[in-house]
């Protein structure tokens, strides 16, 4: 009886302890590649705007996993993911440390300079120019806005100012609607051409759980079992 009574209060402790994730919506992102050579390919992740967590899903040889960095990007969760027809599980396989290399610290050094310039109701310009004398340009994008049920302004370009120009744009924009980043067309000196677009976005009721008792890697690659 005692030992039952303790093998209960085990099970109700991880449960209790362990830590729920849940996900509103599916998004399918399309990304292309003009310049220098022409390719494109497809992402897939689950968000939850309201604590801004994605959990993201990765194809290799067959396989799939859906992969939750944890808030402080110290650790990232594994999951196994199996479908089933129109049924998809999350299997918890592993927690592994994040390297410093992915997610870096980047520092902006207030030698550039960006604008950004209304084109239409939903359609902005945005340029980095390399200093104030506004000659150079290093990036020229065309950022395309959605009125949507949630907020998401990203612009997706790798360039540390751009997170300084996403608070500007949201200033810009009207406090009583919630806008979506729908598209963005960009090049770097003319030389690199590149477009980030949501191919869909779904409404969904998902919940993932890390359990409190983290699993350390038994392999290399987060896709061996």
């Amino acid at each position: 009886m005692k030992k039952n009574l303790l093998l209960l209060f085990f099970l109700v402790s991880m449960i209790s302890f362990s830590q729920e994730y849940h996900f509103d919506y599916f998004v399918k992102e399309k990304s292309v590649h003009l310049k220098p050579a022409k390719s494109e390919w497809f992402s897939d992740w689950f968000y939850n705007p309201s604590i801004d967590t994605k959990i993201y899903i990765e194809n290799y040889n067959n396989k799939t996993i859906a992969v939750l960095y944890s808030k402080d990007q110290k650790l990232k969760h594994i999951f196994k993911v199996n479908k089933i027809k129109e049924q998809i599980n999350f299997i918890y396989k592993h927690s592994r440390k994040v390297s410093e290399s992915y997610n870096p610290v980047m520092l902006y050094n207030g030698k550039e300079v960006f604008e950004i310039k209304k084109l239409d109701s939903l359609k902005y310009s945005f340029i980095v120019f390399n200093n104030s004398k506004r000659k150079k340009k290093e990036i020229d994008a065309v950022v395309n806005l959605d009125i949507g049920e949630f907020e998401y302004i990203d612009f997706r370009i790798d360039h540390i100012i751009t997170r300084e120009a996403e608070k500007q744009l949201k200033n810009l924009l009207n406090q009583n609607q919630k806008y979506i980043v729908r598209s963005v067309d960009y090049k770097y000196n003319s030389k690199y051409n590149r477009s980030n677009s949501f191919e869909l976005i779904q409404k969904v009721d998902l919940t993932i759980k890390v359990p409190k008792v983290l699993k350390e890697p038994n392999h290399w690659s987060d896709f061996e079992d």
